[in-house]
């Protein structure tokens, strides 16, 4: 491609489809939508009818080879899929250069890897591109700043695309495509491959060149997702590679993240993206995470590269096994808690530091391989179907039992068993006392006014009690013990 018509002057037309319908428009989120033609597709090159279980995304430097690709669903919760508790606003895809366990052969010292190439040029080859799905505008191309030392490259971009109301955010980038790189050093001499500026530099390079915006052409590669990679030491010849830093570190893998913002009901917000594709492809990815995240084998060898490191916590990821939990920020699910992805962060008070987040998710009943419900101790028996998180900057969370013993964990999760008007009943799973899991019961009393959720946190007990919480707001002040304040505030750090 010429460097002249990677982008141009004029902005083309772009013919973006909706939901049609007055309607439509009018439901409380874009995903009352079905669409008979793809509103905006995914930004890279793929392949969704070759495998089951997961999609293939075309090498940027081979097209006969392919990454194989793993995804998490909108508004997940739970690892692998997301790291964000609160509920991540965009899909995640991890993909892998190796297409099973054979192209990851034990090495010396009890080691593993995958054969990157000298210098890593298997890797660099074998890596995808991203596209810009449509003829729109770049609107940013922000430097983050130097990745750290287990990527290739050493560079963290994000870019920022346009196209009419819809607006797409890649996130992950670790180096930019030879199209944009080669305009922009042509154009206006910045050369993106070289750029490493001081930290008070950092951040969207378009106004230090004088421009608001780039236009770009529809399939125009844009950059390359971060490439999770280190090599791997004493094997006498710099070709192993492995995914130190990563959930996955005897293979390197791949990072794409980004999110799409789109006309809703109450103005653009960030919605799930497989709602703006068809409803008959939306359909293909549904059926592809379910037979993936099903994948798995009890000894953990063989089945899904993704999802089988985590067999012991199925019953928290598998419940969220609907490509989109919800695209709605209006959402008033469980008597309001789960508004916008079900997320809320410890508010501002005199007597508690703003350490805490707690998030309430819905399990996907509705997926017919996915759900099982004999992963659920209360095995839909009341119906409720709601699973709940807690974490905090601590280490852990250390709670005291009737008895006087001590329990912990990192991130408590639990099913919701019990739902009041006012109140529910959790029991908290997998809680680690002396080197083995057990269960705690516990009541939460609460109130939302004000956009604001307080919390009254009852006893932990070993068994189901009656509920003995009352929550009284004239009374009953903040204090990050007992009662916890909560808005959808995010803090940093979470």
């Amino acid at each position: 491609m010429k460097k002249s018509t990677l982008l141009f002057v004029c902005l083309a037309a772009v013919a973006l489809y909706g939901c049609g319908s007055k309607e439509d428009v009018d439901t409380p989120a874009f995903n009352a939508c079905s669409n008979n033609s793809d509103v905006l597709n995914l930004p890279f090159k793929y392949d969704i009818e070759s495998e089951t279980d997961r999609i293939l995304l075309e090498s940027s430097g081979d097209p006969s080879q392919n990454v194989y690709v793993h995804f998490a669903p909108f508004g997940a919760h739970f690892e692998p899929m997301t790291s964000h508790a609160y509920g991540d606003n965009k899909v995640n895809f991890f993909g892998f250069f190796s297409e099973s366990d054979a192209q990851i052969p034990d090495l010396a010292g009890g080691q593993s890897g995958f054969n990157g190439g000298l210098g890593a040029v298997n890797l660099h080859n074998l890596r995808p591109i991203y596209t810009s799905p449509g003829n729109g505008r770049i609107t940013s191309i922000n430097y983050v700043g130097p990745a750290d030392g287990t990527y290739l490259d050493n560079q963290y971009w994000t870019i920022t695309l346009k196209y009419n109301n819809f607006e797409v955010k890649l996130d992950h980038i670790g180096k930019l495509s030879p199209d944009v790189h080669d305009f922009l050093e042509a154009t206006f001499g910045f050369d993106s491959y070289a750029y490493s500026p001081n930290p008070s530099d950092y951040g969207n390079i378009l106004p230090d060149l004088g421009q608001s915006h780039l236009t770009v052409a529809v399939h125009t590669p844009v950059g390359y997702p971060q490439v999770r990679a280190s090599l791997v030491p004493g094997q006498g010849e710099d070709i192993w590679y492995n995914g130190v830093g990563s959930v996955f570190e005897d293979r390197p893998s791949i990072k794409i993240e980004y999110s799409v913002s789109a006309p809703t009901a109450n103005g653009n917000n960030d919605v799930c993206l497989f709602e703006l594709l068809s409803t008959a492809r939306k359909e293909k990815f549904q059926a592809i995470l379910e037979n993936d995240l099903t994948n798995y084998s009890v000894d953990g060898i063989g089945g899904s590269q993704f999802y089988r490191t985590f067999t012991d916590t199925d019953w928290q990821w598998r419940a969220e096994s609907s490509v989109c939990l919800s695209c709605s920020t209006k959402t008033n699910d469980l008597n309001g808690l789960y508004k916008n992805l079900g997320g809320w962060f410890e508010a501002d008070g005199n007597t508690t530091a703003k350490d805490e987040l707690i998030s309430f998710i819905p399990i996907a009943t509705d997926s017919p391989i996915g759900y099982d419900a004999t992963l659920y101790n209360n095995n839909g028996l009341d119906a409720t179907e709601w699973l709940i998180l807690r974490r905090n900057f601590a280490a852990l969370f250390t709670w005291q039992m009737q008895d006087m013993s001590i329990i912990a964990a990192n991130y408590p999760a639990g099913e919701i068993i019990t739902i009041e008007d006012d109140a529910l009943e959790v029991e908290w799973r997998d809680l680690e006392v002396a080197g083995s899991d057990t269960s705690a019961f516990q009541w939460l009393c609460y109130d939302i006014t004000d956009s604001v959720l307080t919390i009254k946190f009852g006893e932990l007990k070993d068994s189901r009690a009656p509920r003995e919480v009352v929550l009284d707001l004239a009374v009953d002040t903040p204090d990050g013990v007992e009662v916890i304040a909560y808005v959808k505030d995010k803090i940093s750090g979470f």
